[in-house]
């Protein structure tokens, strides 16, 4: 029997390493970290994880207290900016982006300089890739099938296709055309790679289809709770990207030339 040979993670790394990413080793294997590793830890990426989950939650409470208070008539609760009514693309968007201008925030101002590229580079593949596209997908979709009177069932089939295609058209196409932006700006290629990741279970999307679509009040109270927890994730993506880490030489062809 062959003797099995276990190898890092840490050889090599992805094109922008981030503990949320897969990383590719040097041989077959993928590994991906756990994105809350280091979390509680006194270290400097625990550090940079802490201030871009703090400020992705900060600028949501903020989007979450601007509209409802711009929207509540009577006294103020703050109950309710747990009670927003998410059934707009333009404030579904709203609350995304929001989440991610604060752990992109937090980020910058908590990472190194040489860090920051990467993490603009991030934002605008998730602004693009993760909210702007699908989201507006989805809220086409959600319009078309609120024009007819359908039962529950069919509103439930019809939104599932809705968040489905929003998630497949919206991730490839909104992370093409964000790569663009990033070769433009940064006169550099951006060779991020849609992955396994982004297509991931879009909780986002689905709660987003759950609010726009007509499936009662309950799911709705359950949504408007719900969702702003969800998009932090597009905050602390972006607040933990990474620039690109050099490969580890291989320590038995050093030897070897010695």
């Amino acid at each position: 029997m062959p003797r099995l040979t276990v190898i890092s993670s840490s050889h090599t790394t992805s094109n922008y390493t981030n503990p949320s990413h897969k990383v590719k080793t040097a041989g077959a294997l993928e590994i991906e970290d756990n994105p809350f590793k280091d979390l509680v830890k006194n270290t400097h990426d625990g550090k940079v994880k802490r201030a871009s989950l703090a400020g992705s939650a900060a600028t949501t409470l903020l989007y979450l207290f601007a509209v409802a208070k711009a929207t509540k008539k009577g006294n103020f609760k703050v109950s309710d900016m747990f009670k927003i009514n998410f059934n707009s693309v333009a404030r579904a968007i709203g609350l995304a982006t929001s989440a991610l201008v604060g752990g992109l925030a937090g980020g910058l101002i908590a990472d190194k300089k040489e860090n920051r590229k990467p993490k603009l580079k991030e934002a605008m593949h998730q602004f693009l890739g993760n909210i702007v596209t699908p989201i507006s997908i989805v809220g086409i979709g959600t319009s078309l099938i609120e024009k007819h009177n359908l039962s529950m069932v069919k509103n439930c089939i019809y939104g599932g296709i809705a968040a489905i295609v929003g998630v497949g058209c919206g991730v490839t196409g909104g992370n093409y055309v964000a790569s663009k932006v990033n070769e433009a700006i940064y006169k550099e290629n951006d060779d991020r790679k849609v992955g396994p990741k982004d297509f991931g279970i879009h909780i986002d999307d689905i709660l987003t289809v759950m609010a726009m679509t007509n499936l009662g009040d309950k799911v709705k109270s359950f949504v408007s709770k719900a969702l702003p927890a969800i998009f932090l994730i597009c905050g602390y993506e972006a607040g933990t990207k990474k620039a690109k880490e050099e490969p580890q030489k291989n320590q038995n062809s050093e030897i070897s030339k010695q």
